[in-house]
């Protein structure tokens, strides 16, 4: 069997047990469910899609009886969600087996990422890790947009190093494709496209300038085209424009007096909603309402943002006042006490091999801005809403790719390849193979770069694994 060969089964295998894992996650712990807070209006959001009702609020319609056209949420997992109850799969245990092969998805997607990243080794530590990471199974299960985050995000940092490799005009459609589709899912991967675009550009100094300029023309027009439906259909629907989804929701119930001070410093407060004045009309006149009085509030405590904002910070990726946020993650969230306690154990081990995996990334001449690109994302959107668990999924996901790096290079050392126990010695990262129609990561070309028109000839690559000649990474 050929090493290429090999590498899809295994991949395959650790595909089987990623799904194997979420669905007895799911009939063990998560059945029969309880639908509350968003998941509630994902799931029968679904329902009434595929019902021929819109994109309607689930709650008005459900409880007061009432048609509201809703963007409270970006509209991609709900339309995932209606494909299972298209199949006559409505139930939320249909929909949460379903959430399970999206979960699925993403630990090949992540595995394909790593293959092109740094190699076939990494792509399997890497698929591996996601697999059996409890903060990404668990997901799955509670029925929140984050399964769904998880598979975009990958998917945009698959087509980022893709673009890093051909830099060509098709790779750039594929990137700001697959960025649209994550800004379809949560409004916050609009930052994506610029934030992988920018340092990828400057970092290939051997095309010239117009080249460029043209694939980040080529990407930012394939994003803008992806998002142009549901942005047009928001635009004739509303009152006043919402482009993608509602942040001041999620702005709101974080500026007031409880997430300013005291004990929720940085966390939401249910208490802020009764504050706001009462709005009328549809959800773009809300939305007004809810910014104008957002904005006051923090225009008149300016003095304590700046420690707000690290709080949310810091309560998103675990450093301050976990204990805490582990507890609103059990109470408010409904995670699981002993998965939600194993998945922030887990996720400090990734931290501390995250480090040594960014150098080792950056030594082999491998680009890291795509996984800075995803971190700084999310980031950037807990800093303006407020602190949560869940909000720092996709930078879990760098940071899992970059803990492969770390984990693989041990591995290497412990487990060297055949070829490298033959030498009696290590082989040194990369080695040198010929792929058809790639360029070297890092920008070492050897041979004719991408023609003019898109079109790539055969290039010698700088391999980021072991493995003979033709075994590159590869998609």
């Amino acid at each position: 069997m050929s090493l290429d060969r090999r590498w899809w089964l295994l991949l395959g295998t650790i595909c089987a047990g990623a799904l194997a894992l979420r669905v007895g996650y799911v009939f063990l712990l998560r059945h029969p469910a309880e639908i509350t807070g968003d998941p509630y209006q994902y799931h029968h959001g679904a329902n009434l899609l595929v019902a021929g009702k819109g994109f309607i609020d689930a709650y008005h319609y459900q409880v007061l009886g009432e048609i509201r056209q809703t963007a409270l949420h970006a509209p991609l997992y709900t339309v995932a969600l209606a494909i299972p109850s298209l199949l006559g799969l409505r139930t939320p245990l249909g929909h949460q087996l379903w959430s399970c092969l999206i979960g699925t998805g993403t630990v090949g997607l992540v595995g394909l990422v790593g293959r092109r990243m740094a190699g076939p080794r990494v792509g399997l530590v890497a698929a591996f890790l996601v697999a059996v990471y409890p903060n990404a199974w668990l997901l799955d299960g509670l029925l929140g947009v984050e399964t769904l985050t998880l598979f975009t995000c990958a998917l945009a940092l698959l087509a980022a190093y893709r673009l890093w490799q051909l830099r060509t005009r098709r790779a750039a459609a594929e990137l700001g494709i697959a960025c649209g589709l994550a800004a379809l899912t949560r409004g916050e991967a609009l930052l994506y496209l610029p934030f992988m675009l920018v340092p990828l550009g400057l970092a290939l100094r051997q095309l010239d300038l117009r080249h460029r300029l043209r694939l980040g023309f080529v990407a930012g027009l394939a994003m803008v085209a992806t998002l142009t439906p549901w942005v047009v259909f928001n635009l004739v629907r509303f009152h006043h424009p919402i482009l993608v989804a509602r942040f001041d929701v999620a702005m709101a119930p974080a500026n007031c007096d409880d997430a300013y001070y005291g004990p929720g410093l940085g966390y939401w407060s249910a208490a802020c909603f009764p504050e706001l004045p009462a709005a009328s009309g549809d959800e773009s006149d809300e939305a007004l309402v809810y910014r104008e009085a957002t904005s006051e509030y923090i225009r008149t405590h300016l003095d304590r943002l700046p420690a707000t904002v690290l709080a949310r910070i810091g309560r998103t990726f675990g450093f301050f006042r976990p204990a805490q946020q582990l507890e609103l993650d059990i109470y408010v969230e409904g995670r699981d006490p002993s998965v939600a306690r194993a998945g922030l154990a887990v996720y400090y081990l990734l931290v501390v091999a995250a480090v040594p995996g960014a150098v080792l990334l950056r030594r082999r001449r491998a680009p890291i801005s795509p996984l800075l690109a995803v971190l700084g994302a999310a980031t950037l959107a807990v800093a303006v809403t407020y602190g949560q668990t869940r909000y720092r999924a996709s930078a879990e996901l760098a940071l899992v790719l970059l803990a492969a790096v770390a984990l693989e290079s041990l591995l290497r050392r412990a487990l060297p390849p055949p070829g490298d126990r033959e030498a009696g010695t290590s082989r040194p990262f990369p080695s040198v193979h010929t792929q058809p129609g790639a360029v070297a990561p890092g920008g070492a070309a050897f041979g004719p770069g991408p023609a003019e028109g898109g079109g790539t000839g055969p290039i010698t690559v700088v391999g980021l694994g072991s493995g003979p000649p033709g075994a590159g990474p590869a998609s």
